[in-house]
């Protein structure tokens, strides 16, 4: 615990408000708060900020934990908007890549960068029957990319709505879908590249971006505890108060905002006892799904192959897109050192193989009541040999010059981040989620004076989201702080 959280217990005042959870909406939420001068305490369970924008070293190699990449950074940009305003848009580089997407399959190789014309080109020289429908899609995306609120008019849809009756060529409407997920909310990546804008640190994975928004807030006069988990949100006839520590200690404040799981939030946090059955039951809905990630350290310099820092898309079959089967999913590989070449020493580079490998597999990955043991940790090395060896149809001969090796399973999301089941972006963004969560769009919630941020709130997941609601709810705070002074 900080002294100044000592001093605040001691002398009985408290807190203006209190935000539970340093990641990137919390954080963004705080700096703003701070700097407009109010007395604001983040807590934060894990040693460094972040959540899920944070990353580890491995021997002489440093990982990111799960980020791909980064948007709206371009000037003029909503995010860095949001930098600017925080007087920090000059304190963190952030280098531009393109392409953004490889799609590689047995009898085909695709390419997406902002140059969507020759995309568009590549799909028709493969596709030459579907040449209207093609360029139908692709323009509706890229206007979608250009005009943002027109995504409200297809929230209502899912990609497969879209994609099914446009195309008849099952193999084209196949690849379409490993872009954008058939089940999900219209998901516009096609026209999102268009503009050209996907980034990344140029140094320091997005870790950077998460110790610069520490440091912001911090400098503004906020107070960072880490290493410090809440175990109760204290309500008083109905209206948020403040948090209790596990030590039993009490922190009091005006505000609370969760930057956390919600159904850790309400569930626990707060209590049923304070929520209506019909809220209790939203809770209940599909989250978005975790991953499976090896993180390799290579004795091998990747920046002589034909990639660069792009994501790879590998499918061993088209048929196969949704399963869970590690024998035959697609895998999605970056080489994060073809970005940032500090992330491993010279000549040796730093690979990511990540898969959609649910995390109720095999019962939870052999895990007994939670417990990783050795059925465990053979399962995940199982696992992760078949990713690497379908990697090998991207760099052959991968296997033969592993150094470091790390393995993460949605287990592991789950404990260091405490999102149910490890999600990676809240609430699986459907078009019934997506309805439900532009209904939260003020961020508020049932106990009067609790606020969320992050990716369980409106506008969902993503950095870029999180961070506009990050600022959508200090704003919210402020002009509801003001008129109680009134």
């Amino acid at each position: 615990m900080s002294e100044k959280m000592e001093e605040m217990g001691k002398t009985g005042s408290k807190y203006d408000v209190i935000i539970i959870g340093a990641g990137i909406g919390g954080l963004t939420c705080g700096s703003y708060l701070a700097k407009a001068g109010k007395k604001v305490l983040i807590c934060e369970q894990q040693s460094k900020p972040g959540g899920c924008c944070t990353s580890f070293k491995r021997d002489e190699f440093t990982f990111e934990a799960s980020i791909h990449w980064l948007s709206g950074l371009g000037k003029g940009k909503f995010i860095y908007k949001i930098l600017e305003e925080l007087e920090i848009q000059d304190k963190i580089e952030f280098i531009r890549f393109d392409p953004v997407y490889r799609l590689i399959g047995k009898d085909f190789e695709l390419v997406l960068s902002s140059d969507i014309a020759k995309f568009e080109e590549d799909l028709v020289s493969m596709f030459p029957a579907e040449r209207k429908s093609i360029h139908k899609l692709i323009s509706k995306c890229a206007s979608i990319a250009k005009h943002p609120l027109k995504m409200l008019r297809y929230m209502k849809k899912t990609n497969e709505e879209i994609i099914d009756p446009l195309f008849r060529d099952q193999k084209l409407k196949k690849i379409l879908y490993r872009l954008m997920p058939p089940k999900y909310s219209l998901s516009n990546q096609i026209g999102m590249v268009s503009k050209g804008d996907y980034r990344y640190p140029k140094k320091g994975t997005s870790q950077a971006l998460s110790n610069l928004l520490a440091e912001t807030f911090q400098a503004n006069g906020g107070d960072l505890s880490l290493n410090t988990m809440v175990n109760k949100i204290l309500i008083e006839n109905g209206v948020a108060r403040g948090v209790e520590l596990p030590n039993g200690e009490q922190i009091k404040a005006s505000y609370v905002i969760s930057n956390g799981d919600a159904r850790l939030t309400f569930l626990k946090l707060v209590g049923k006892e304070w929520l209506s059955e019909e809220f209790i039951k939203e809770l209940k809905r599909e989250v978005c799904a975790s991953l499976f990630l090896v993180s390799l350290g290579m004795d091998l310099d990747l920046k002589e192959t034909r990639f660069g820092g792009e994501m790879i898309h590998y499918i061993l079959d088209l048929d196969e897109l949704e399963t869970s089967d590690p024998n035959k999913c697609p895998i999605e590989l970056i080489i994060y050192s073809n970005r940032d070449p500090s992330l491993a020493p010279p000549g040796k580079s730093t690979v990511a193989i990540a898969a959609g490998i649910p995390y109720d597999y095999m019962n939870k990955w052999k895990s007994e009541d939670g417990e990783r043991g050795e059925e465990y940790r053979k399962l995940k090395e199982e696992v992760a040999d078949h990713l690497i060896k379908t990697a090998e149809n991207v760099i052959p001969g991968l296997s033969e010059h592993i150094v470091c090796k790390d393995i993460a399973t949605p287990l592991t999301y789950e404990r260091y981040t405490l999102n149910s089941k490890g999600s990676m972006m809240g609430w699986d963004p459907t078009p019934e989620n997506m309805r439900k969560m532009f209904k939260m769009r003020k961020q508020d919630t049932p106990i009067k004076n609790l606020y969320q941020v992050g990716h369980w709130t409106f506008p969902g997941g993503g950095v870029p989201t999180v961070m506009i609601s990050g600022k959508n709810c200090a704003k919210q705070v402020l002009r509801k702080s003001k008129k109680e002074r009134m």
